[in-house]
């Protein structure tokens, strides 16, 4: 731009200050646009950046989560062994069965290392004597269990509480406490049953679940319609003695409606025959207008309620003792109809009914149990050593059904009556020549409690016998059979027939741990309290 002027005018200087133009005086899109190459070149050079940053990070957490893993995995296949998942007794060990009565493999069993110092009373025993509370327990505060009741007074609480604490077995004599566990292995070894006479039992009770009902009940007479076979030896017309025998020979193996893991086998086969039972009893407690039936479906009842605590099963149970309680006779016996004078071996049931109801901690009134003793003197020999059906004149039979009474209503070891009533027992040991299961029942249970020489003697033969005459399944033309016994030639194989003989036969199989012996007092009460105390 030329500057006003003459011809010798100069060119103009650069101006200094630079004009800023107002807006509106030129576009500014052409500014904007050249700002675009600077923002993409940023926004790659970030992005550059930020994906090396993220490959670093991945690649260090992958190779820490690899090495994390591989350490895992290494821990896991150092450890892997074989875990018993089916065993619901679950202690320390899995793999091994927990309950009472387990021996010790330490003098003294507490977490951490075994030490020698003394236990209990500070200085015991070389310490000076001090005056502590007995523990609370049976027999006048003689072991452990109950006591609980009554804080006032330590060790006179209720019998029937668990020994040992929370869901312990009832560790009382004669009781139903040895069933399953620990507590079972070991009643079974020391009393001399074996690994064949518990397979005899696995095979019984396979027989017995094929041959029930749909229903779920048991038939003497038509159990080989519902096992759809051609088993032979129908008996009576008997469901409800055939249902109660069946449960009775499935819970003295443990088998209750509310088992699980290993004794959950046929806990649906006892549910719905327990569902039939309490269809069939009346509003009085009467399963059966036949004495030897009510009181079998009695015991039934009561070991089924024992053995689960179950709620829905302590109303029918108590009914049926009231039941119990109201046929009673006026001798104090039980026969075929209510209030008949009695005889021993319909007796002999229902006092096992009774008792069953005492363990199971019902009410029996003491009225009952001592109508029971007044009944056994009436039929028993001067010296109690004998008993007959109806009067003091013996037979084997009877007088197996009244001592295994004596047992369970107080008699102890040391009675002579006793004593020489085994001694008699004795002298018609178990045989195949004499085939007499309803003796065989009475008569084991008699000697197992009274145990020593006398069992030594009876259970070899009683076990073996059982086993070898176990049907083996050996008949093509009735395979069906295997593991029941025959009843062709018994003294009661027509009443009874094939599936009452086989639930008989169970039951006498099953006197290892079916009741604990009421002799041994380390597994309860002493005996004199438990009997005073309804036990």
């Amino acid at each position: 731009m030329a500057m006003k002027g003459g011809m010798n005018s100069q060119p103009a200087a650069p101006q200094l200050i630079k004009n800023i133009p107002t807006p509106g005086d030129e576009d500014t899109t052409t500014d904007m646009r050249r700002l675009i190459p600077a923002w993409i070149i940023s926004g790659v050079i970030h992005v550059v950046l930020l994906s090396l940053f993220l490959l670093v990070t991945v690649s260090q957490g992958q190779g820490s989560m690899q090495t994390e893993l591989s350490v895992i995995e290494s821990k896991v296949e150092e450890d892997v062994r074989d875990k018993n998942l089916t065993n619901d007794e679950i202690g320390n060990d899995p793999d091994l069965p927990t309950n009472y009565n387990v021996d010790r493999i330490e003098e003294v069993s507490v977490p951490g290392p075994v030490t020698n110092d003394a236990v209990g009373i500070l200085n015991a025993p070389d310490g000076p004597p001090q005056t502590i509370p007995p523990p609370p327990g049976f027999g006048g505060s003689a072991g452990q269990g109950g006591g609980i009741d009554d804080p006032s007074r330590i060790g006179a609480g209720n019998l029937y509480g668990t020994a040992g604490g929370m869901g312990g077995p009832k560790l009382v004599p004669g009781g139903f406490g040895g069933r399953s566990g620990a507590t079972r292995e070991k009643m079974l070894r020391e009393g001399g049953g074996n690994t064949r006479s518990e397979a005899a039992v696995a095979a019984g009770l396979k027989w017995l679940t094929r041959h029930q009902a749909a229903d779920g009940h048991w038939g003497f007479n038509d159990f080989n319609v519902h096992g759809k076979c051609n088993c032979s030896g129908p008996g009576a017309h008997e469901d409800m003695a055939g249902t109660s025998l069946a449960l009775l020979a499935l819970q003295g193996a443990g088998e209750t409606h509310k088992g699980v893991g290993k004794h959950s086998l046929y806990a649906k086969h006892v549910e719905r025959a327990l569902a039939w039972m309490k269809a069939k009893q009346n509003g009085d407690g009467v399963f059966s207008g036949n004495g030897y039936v009510q009181g079998m479906a009695t015991v039934a009842i009561c070991e089924a309620y024992g053995l689960t605590a179950d709620p829905q099963l302590k109303g029918p149970a108590q009914r049926a003792i009231q039941a119990v309680v109201n046929w009673q006779g006026p001798d104090g016996g039980f026969r075929y109809g209510p209030k008949q004078a009695g005889d021993t071996s319909v007796h002999g049931w229902h006092v096992q009914a009774l008792k069953s109801g005492q363990m199971s901690g019902l009410n029996v009134p003491n009225a009952t149990l001592a109508g029971v003793n007044n009944f056994l003197e009436k039929v028993s020999t001067p010296d109690g050593s004998g008993c007959g059906y109806t009067g003091p004149q013996p037979t084997p039979r009877m007088t197996a059904v009244g001592l295994l009474c004596r047992q369970y209503m107080g008699w102890g070891p040391r009675n002579p009556g006793l004593s020489k009533g085994v001694e008699t027992l004795r002298k018609l040991p178990p045989a195949n020549t004499h085939k007499d299961m309803y003796y065989y029942y009475y008569a084991t249970q008699v000697v197992h409690h009274m145990g020593g020489a006398a069992w030594d003697e009876w259970n070899p033969k009683m076990r073996d016998m059982l086993i070898d005459s176990q049907d083996q399944g050996q008949n093509a033309d009735r395979r069906d059979q295997k593991g029941s016994w025959d009843s062709a030639g018994d003294a009661f194989g027509g009443q009874f027939g094939r599936l009452g003989i086989t639930c008989l036969s169970l039951l006498t199989l099953e006197v290892y741990y079916r009741h604990l012996p009421l002799y041994r007092r380390e597994l309860g009460a002493a005996k004199e309290e438990a009997v005073k105390n309804g036990l």
